[in-house]
């Protein structure tokens, strides 16, 4: 929860402080609203003991845990009501507005929500270790990003993905979820296989878009998903092209460094552009898993 400015000011009739609140108001009507039982907890949270109750139904656990939470807190003293408006002036000023995956992460409280946040406790750290993804990157939640549009190739094939298909994604399991258990394993093998793959590599295979290629060819080696048909269908002239010979990892890499040496290679170098593309997509698969 974001925090909580207070205004502490003393009122000279009563001799008594009085906190007024300077940015925060939703926040603290919407707790209070709670726990004057006026509304219940979503049917769809996480925690099943917590289902469709409102703050009188809690075990006293559940209600001790929510009057003990403590709030972030700042608070202006000895300051004229002049300064704390400019002060939140320009806190306004400076606010970065929630990105896409900020957004879907307060929007959306299904399995599959839950899911991708899993993925995130377990991976993204090492990811992070490895250079794949910065501090930013989690902080941001580009790490569920990279997560979901694995999901959705594996689901869809090499198509475009903006926001409107990953949003379909999340609507489309956030009841249920039934295939969570198939999809951490093709997860959770893909990115093993692929940290192990570029341990210690080259940059240019540490690039997010990269990277999730690499885990799309090892989840199909593995599940035999038809990924790599699904992108021959979508780029079938690049397929002929490589039945023809055999494509070494380092030759893609310094094609990536240095283009104009390696013309050969300029579909696949035009391919780490377009990083979002469904042909590119399909074009840096059928390049990577042939190279792998």
């Amino acid at each position: 929860i974001p925090k909580i400015f207070l205004y502490a000011k003393v009122d000279l009739r009563t001799r008594s402080t009085i906190k007024e609140i300077v940015d925060g108001q939703q926040r603290s009507h919407t707790l209070q609203s709670f726990y004057n039982g006026k509304f219940k907890l979503s049917a769809k949270i996480e925690t099943e003991d917590l289902r469709g109750k409102n703050y009188n139904q809690l075990s006293e656990e559940y209600q001790s845990s929510f009057i003990s939470y403590s709030l972030p807190i700042d608070e202006f003293r000895g300051v004229q009501p002049v300064e704390i408006q400019e002060s939140f002036r320009r806190m306004n000023a400076s606010n970065v507005p929630l990105n896409d995956e900020e957004q879907r992460n307060a929007k959306y409280q299904g399995p599959f929500k839950w899911f991708v946040q899993r993925l995130a406790q377990r991976f993204s750290e090492p990811l992070r270790a490895t250079g794949i993804l910065s501090r930013r990157d989690i902080i941001r939640m580009g790490d569920s990003r990279l997560y979901a549009e694995i999901i959705h190739t594996t689901l869809n094939g090499f198509v475009t993905t903006k926001a409107a298909q990953i949003d379909g994604l999340y609507k489309r399991f956030n009841i249920t979820f039934e295939e969570e258990d198939q999809y951490l394993a093709y997860m959770t093998t893909g990115i093993d296989v692929a940290l192990q793959a570029v341990a210690g590599g080259e940059r240019e295979l540490l690039r997010g878009y990269m990277f999730q290629t690499i885990v799309l060819i090892f989840i199909d080696r593995r599940f035999n998903l038809g990924l790599r048909q699904k992108a021959v269908d979508s780029a079938p002239e690049v397929a002929a092209t490589l039945q023809a010979g055999a494509v070494d990892l380092a030759i893609l890499i310094d094609g990536l460094r240095d283009p104009e040496s390696h013309p050969a290679l300029s579909e696949f170098v035009e391919a780490t552009k377009g990083t979002n593309v469904g042909r590119a997509k399909a074009v840096r698969f059928l390049y990577l898993d042939a190279a792998l």
